[in-house]
């Protein structure tokens, strides 16, 4: 297998267009996953030739810029492109505009479209990679998983704009979607593999579920939901927030689930979104009735060296189980955790390019991420970093 990466500044049509020109090569790539902002995703749907890069793509938008291990002044309006080459592998792709009610139906019907795509109609892919809009996330995840089970491991990232207006978009080589989802199966001829974690610590200060609906909690121990998370505010001598929009004021202290409590403690976090006046907090993503949730803590030194400890680990793992080196790596950043170290985020880059080496690498920031513990269920989560690694063949 070979996978090329490029960094293209997608800035100006005319000049994206002569960039795919200067890259095409004879034949195209399996597949290509990319992340760029609105307006560069825009720019490549309009781009011609771009079929003869790769036959399939997933392109995500992430907030504000994308990134890889190519540094650049001005990132902004680039595109951070992998290209698949794998003529011993099999890979398909489908998408669908859909909605809340019919997600999951919609997304039985993608996965056996893109199996079918990668001519393994009935097979079990070694790798899902997957890109929706936000709140299609665990509509997706569950109808994948009536269809495969947790028998594979499912990662991707949730579609993002800069200012949470609902501008965000995907772009599966053909068509632009706004309200939908694109799926990746990938039957690669070399290894994969891959970790899933948070840069966030736990508190002591935890409570049940007693009432929630979807993405809203209602009620923490029978008592209104933000009034139990300003009570935790308050004993962490934090303020208390007001009823309204609290996203970028939660970012630091998010609800987390412990899924794995061991020597690498596995948290799934809650971003709390919304507060209103009734105490009900609305998160972006769901919680259930009955579970335990705990009032998490991270700052901006924990954030910024997660990305790199995520990095090597699946690297290491790669290593380990495989007896494979990384060939190329895709890493997901939660797009709340950027903003809150907005100023620091070449440090992110640098910390991933000093796990990996000498290895190219694209990234996103995202409006959720989506990825396996090792319990071996696939889980929607927010504030949430991956990494996908691609090894060498064995020789």
């Amino acid at each position: 297998m070979k996978i090329l990466r490029h960094f293209l500044n997608a800035t100006d049509p005319c000049m994206l267009q002569q960039h795919i020109r200067s890259i095409k090569q004879d034949e195209p790539a399996n597949l290509a996953i990319a992340f760029g902002n609105i307006d560069a995703i825009v720019h490549l749907s309009q781009a011609t030739e771009i079929t003869q890069l790769a036959t399939s793509w997933v392109v995500t938008s992430s907030c504000i810029a994308a990134f890889s291990d190519i540094a650049a002044e001005d990132n902004q309006n680039h595109l951070a492109i992998l290209q698949f080459y794998d003529p011993q592998g099999s890979y398909g792709v489908a998408s669908k505009q859909s909605s809340i009610d019919s997600i999951i139906e919609d997304s039985q019907q993608a996965l056996t479209l893109a199996l079918n795509a990668a001519n393994r109609p009935g097979e079990l892919p070694a790798f899902i990679w997957c890109s929706q809009s936000p709140g299609l996330e665990e509509g997706l995840l569950a109808g994948i998983r009536q269809l495969v089970g947790n028998n594979v491991p499912v990662f991707g990232g949730t579609a993002a704009d800069n200012d949470v207006s609902g501008h965000w978009c995907m772009f599966d080589g053909q068509q632009t979607i706004t309200t939908g989802f694109i799926i990746a199966v990938l039957f690669p001829s070399t290894p994969i593999n891959y970790f899933f974690s948070s840069g966030y610590e736990t508190t002591r200060h935890t409570a049940i579920v007693t009432s929630a609906s979807g993405r809203k909690l209602h009620t923490l121990n029978h008592q209104p939901a933000a009034s139990v998370y300003n009570q935790w505010r308050t004993m962490m001598a934090l303020p208390t927030l007001a009823n309204g929009p609290v996203l970028a004021q939660s970012t630091f202290n998010p609800l987390g689930r412990v899924i794995l409590d061991n020597d690498e403690q596995m948290t799934l976090l809650s971003h709390p979104a919304f507060i209103y006046g009734d105490g009900t907090m609305e998160l972006f993503s769901e919680v259930y009735q009955g579970e335990q949730l705990t009032f998490m803590h991270g700052n901006q030194t924990l954030l910024i060296q997660r990305a790199q400890t995520v990095t090597h680990f699946a690297t290491q793992q790669l290593h380990d189980l495989y007896d494979s080196k990384p060939l190329a790596a895709i890493v997901i950043f939660c797009a709340g955790c950027m903003l809150a170290i907005k100023n620091e985020t070449s440090q992110v880059r640098q910390g991933v390019e000093n796990a990996l080496g000498n290895v190219p690498f694209i990234g996103g920031f995202t409006f959720g991420e989506q990825g396996r513990f090792a319990d071996g269920v696939n889980r929607h989560g927010n504030l949430m970093i991956s990494a996908i690694i691609f090894g060498h063949p064995n020789e």
